[in-house]
């Protein structure tokens, strides 16, 4: 066989192998292996490019992420029959698969199985010779592959429409109301105080997010592997709440990027859910873990200090789906991967518990790093009216300077902030010098140390660094 003709026979295999996976899949309710790789890749996709994509494609593009599971499968079994012997084929196939689903923790030997027995089937089936130029089957190759690309965006997409219409819709949980001061401070000109559930950033890692039946559904409450108590979604609506404005920040953020919204969330604290002398004392931390897997830690002493918040709703109503209906958690000090959704169990654990991101080597501490954003420049001949946000996490903000090119820092009018877990606004005007392009803005943060001016990339801990944008023209 040649190149073409190898590449042929893999799609195919490919194609043949996911055909049975899916059904069964299904049927035994495990895991979809164009799922797991396509959550693995967008796990490790640069933020960079990430967001873009989110931005560009909508509710699309997770679905067309999972392609790229479509396509790391089709290489799995393409790369043996480079070897163009038969048994070295088929036990190079099973290996490659075995190992990249070991590699990805796909943990479904029946998913796995489903898949492989029918594409070694087409891999071990004796190939007839073709003509090296047979523009027929070249088509109906290119059709089949296409096709298989768009069924498997089309199945991802449709299955998420299909469990997003099962979903709970959110209904009133508690009420509250915005000063109008604070509605009407520098409008226009400064981002809402609060952001709408609709506006409210979203992220995750899944091609398809979890959707709860909250009569089934209960949280467990473990430690190590020892459930210490359940409760049902009735009983945690039971409990005394709190509200409590708090902002979250995405650590996927690039300097350029706005991922990051605060809203009034309504829930309760840890000590409700467990004291404090239920726990043996050699526990070292509380690992959170949501349904979809995703899941990550704090020490045992954060999470008893009442920072941490279990949120059970948002903006007066409960939780929807797409921010962790029924019951998330808030970590205000930390970037949101650390503010798990669809909570299925808070495990007290007595060795230290790495997360989705910890195990991909971000640190298992992302505090927020001191950074603004300009929503606003409007200019009047050589004068601009600026205004944006400042967030450092529960540091807060206690100084904001912006300047026009070179020119000298002036200081920003702070609006005080909603809460000590909140962003802060702020609005100010300067004169803008001939030939300056653009504004930059630095913040100080509640323990005195200014946003840095020298950019640091995302990875480890997130980014950092200066904040400018383009002044427009006069």
């Amino acid at each position: 066989m040649n190149l073409k003709q190898t590449i042929e026979r893999s799609s195919l295999a490919t194609l043949i192998g996911l055909a049975l996976h899916f059904p069964v899949s299904y049927w035994l309710g495990t895991p979809i292996l164009t799922d797991v790789i396509a959550e693995w890749i967008m796990a490790r996709t640069p933020s960079a490019w990430a967001v873009p994509l989110l931005e560009a494609m909508g509710a699309w593009a997770k679905p067309f992420a999972a392609t790229g599971g479509l396509a790391t499968l089709g290489f799995l079994l393409w790369l043996p029959l480079l070897t163009r012997r038969k048994p070295l084929e088929l036990l190079g196939a099973t290996l490659l698969t075995g190992a990249v689903a070991w590699g990805i923790e796909y943990d479904s030997l029946p998913g796995l199985v489903s898949f492989l027995l029918p594409a070694l089937a087409i891999l071990a089936w004796p190939a007839k010779p073709v003509p090296v130029q047979n523009s027929r089957r070249e088509f109906l190759t290119s059709v089949a592959m296409s096709s298989g690309t768009v069924l498997i965006a089309g199945e991802a997409y449709l299955r998420n429409e299909r469990l997003s219409r099962s979903a709970v819709s959110p209904v009133p949980l508690f009420r509250w109301q915005l000063p109008a001061e604070r509605a009407e401070w520098s409008k226009g000109l400064v981002r809402k105080p609060i952001t709408s559930v609709k506006e409210f950033y979203v992220m995750s890692k899944n091609t398809v997010d979890p959707v709860v039946d909250p009569k089934t559904w209960r949280l467990k409450i473990k430690c190590n592997d020892r459930t210490i108590r359940e409760l049902s979604y009735a009983e945690l609506l039971s409990l005394p709440r709190e509200e409590r404005f708090v902002t979250l920040r995405c650590v996927s953020n690039t300097l350029k990027s706005d991922l990051m919204g605060t809203a009034i969330w309504s829930g309760i604290r840890l000590e409700q859910l467990v004291r404090r002398s239920e726990i043996p004392s050699e526990a070292i931390e509380m690992a959170v873990i949501g349904l979809d897997g995703h899941g990550d830690s704090v020490k045992l002493d954060y999470a008893f200090s009442g920072e941490p918040l279990f949120a059970l709703g948002m903006n007066g109503d409960t939780l929807n789906r797409n921010h962790g209906f029924p019951i998330r958690m808030l970590t205000p000090r930390y970037y949101g991967f650390k503010s798990i959704k669809w909570l299925d169990e808070i495990r007290f654990s007595t060795t230290p518990y790495f997360g989705t991101w910890p195990k991909l080597g971000f640190t298992k501490e992302p505090v927020i790093h001191t950074a603004s954003f300009v929503d606003r420049i409007q200019r009047q001949g050589e004068k601009a009216t600026v205004g944006g946000v400042s967030f450092a996490g529960v540091r807060g903000i206690q100084r904001v300077e912006f300047r026009a090119g070179n020119g000298l820092w002036t200081p920003a009018q702070l609006e005080e902030p909603l809460s000590p877990y909140t962003l802060t606004r702020w609005r100010g005007e300067l004169i803008v010098p001939a030939g300056a392009e653009l504004v930059e803005v630095r913040a100080l943060d509640g323990q005195g140390k200014w946003q840095s001016a020298v950019e640091k990339p995302l990875f480890p801990d997130g980014v950092s660094g200066p904040t400018t944008k383009r002044i427009p023209s006069a």
